[in-house]
């Protein structure tokens, strides 16, 4: 009886330590280095976005919002990071193909062009 309440409190020590680790680690891979990649495009002489640097945990990031449970990045704002003297940015919308979750995706004044129709 002892041995099984001990391996219980190991399962839950366990548990939590993991799960401990999993929100220190950050947002995955796959969507820390696209971020980065979105930053180069954006803003390639890092003006704004300062604190997207690599080897960090991306979820502690300005303008990102993760899930908690699955530390996949559900809340995206790059209003106004964009370096205005790109020009015209012609949005290639499979950048954000590795956002699974992604519930909020803000893109004002980023010089986004081509996409939205003007009414008058």
């Amino acid at each position: 009886m002892k041995r099984m309440g001990a391996l219980m409190l190991l399962s839950i020590l366990l548990t939590l330590v993991g799960e401990w680790y999993g929100r220190c680690y950050g947002c995955l891979e796959e969507e820390r280095i696209r971020l980065l990649e979105i930053k180069s495009l954006i803003n390639p002489h890092g003006v704004f976005l300062r604190d997207w640097v690599d080897g960090s945990n991306c979820c502690e990031w300005h303008r990102i919002d993760c899930d908690n449970t699955t530390r996949r990045v559900i809340q995206l704002s790059l209003r106004g990071a964009r370096d205005e003297s790109l020009g015209d940015w012609v949005l290639n919308a499979s950048l954000f193909q590795p956002f699974k979750e992604l519930q909020s995706l803000e893109l004002a004044y980023t010089g986004l062009a081509g996409c939205l129709e003007n009414e008058g």
